[in-house]
């Protein structure tokens, strides 16, 4: 009598500890969606540059868009025709960087839009550097999800090494914005990173140069950024040509505090543009 209550006492214990834990993923109930990226190149025709914009809005709940500001007007028209929510400040340069999202899923509760630099000054190329985000609420599970979209400079990489010049040193001041912003939002939600980052993924890691995205972003411990391709390989032949330069990232937290799960990806081609889409699918607790 005395063994089975000594066992009776201990199985409730192991209980009220396991009650006491954090869910683990496997355990947790949760829901998924998709955020994607995508660079429209901006010579397209009207037909070509909707051609884009229909095939990533397929494939995804979530997309940030680049190169798009000189298509404000055909966004707003698509936006409330399509039943997306549609973030696209300011001017050309500024709206370049714009965030879609299902209505259907989330709900829009913030949004902002940071300048970065202008290499050159007003007018001269390249343009202005702004990173943009929207805060949602993500219908399904209740919880807020954050998006912040930004288009780097090109030309600022040799094999992962920086080219010297004024429009690297921009492009490094926009990654550390990037990733000051993501700290700031993490504790606002579940952040997402997303962008045609003119970096590639594999020469980045290699050279680990200190002001690029491997380096800024992922190399660090935990909490941090972490990318569809630091997870889950490098799949396809590239984004850009052979390159893998356009990027979905997430904020992965140490485990007893993470909410939401990156899954999985694809690359999505047949765009007229001349980048393919990313598309990450996200698993999110209830």
């Amino acid at each position: 009598m005395l063994h089975t209550k000594r066992w009776a006492a201990l199985v409730g214990l192991a209980a009220l500890i396991a009650g006491l834990l954090p869910a683990t993923p496997a355990a947790a109930a949760s829901v998924t969606f998709r955020a994607a990226t995508l660079n429209i190149y901006n010579g397209l025709s009207d037909a070509d540059f909707r051609h884009d914009l229909d095939l990533i809005a397929s494939r995804a709940d979530l997309v940030g868009l680049n190169e798009v500001g000189n298509r404000k007007a055909l966004l707003q028209s698509w936006a409330a025709a399509n039943g997306w929510w549609l973030y696209s400040p300011g001017g050309v340069n500024q709206a370049g960087e714009t965030l879609i999202a299902r209505k259907s899923q989330f709900d829009v509760l913030d949004q902002g839009s940071v300048f970065v630099c202008d290499t050159n000054g007003p007018g001269e190329v390249p343009p202005a550097r702004y990173n943009n985000w929207v805060k949602y609420r993500h219908k399904a599970s209740g919880r807020n999800v954050i998006q912040i979209n930004a288009h780097a400079n090109a030309s600022i990489e040799d094999n992962g090494r920086p080219e010297d010049l004024p429009r690297t040193r921009c492009a490094e001041q926009q990654f550390q914005n990037l990733k000051d912003l993501a700290v700031a939002k993490q504790a606002e939600g579940q952040v997402i990173v997303s962008g045609d980052l003119n970096v590639d993924f594999s020469a980045d890691r290699a050279v680990g140069y200190a002001r690029f995205p491997w380096a800024v972003f992922e190399a660090n411990q935990l909490p941090n950024l972490r990318s569809v391709y630091n997870l889950y390989g490098e799949q396809g032949t590239g984004t850009h040509g052979n390159r893998h330069i356009d990027y979905v990232y997430f904020w992965k937290r140490l485990p007893e505090y993470q909410l939401m799960w990156l899954t999985g990806y694809e690359i999505v081609g047949g765009t007229k543009s001349d980048h393919n889409g990313v598309v990450a699918t996200f698993s999110i607790e209830k």
